[in-house]
């Protein structure tokens, strides 16, 4: 139980590192990929302007009206 405990930690504390796509145990392969992942979302993503958005119609809880955001 105490060596699992320390391997958690061990893991816990583990953070992203460029070497992280080179190195092939399990913990850098997801890190690696998720920095990729919100990399390119970070990157890909922009924020439209204003005005530029449809207006979503939304019900409330019972369905009985409708909002917009």
């Amino acid at each position: 139980m105490k060596k699992d405990n320390e391997e958690s930690l061990k893991v816990a504390g583990k953070f992203y590192e460029e070497k992280d796509y080179h190195r092939n145990d399990e913990v850098s392969i997801g890190l690696a990929t998720t920095h990729e992942q919100v990399s390119d979302n970070y990157m890909g993503e922009s924020v439209p302007p204003q005005g530029d958005q449809p207006s979503i119609p939304r019900t409330g809880n019972r369905g009985d009206r409708e909002n917009t955001i």
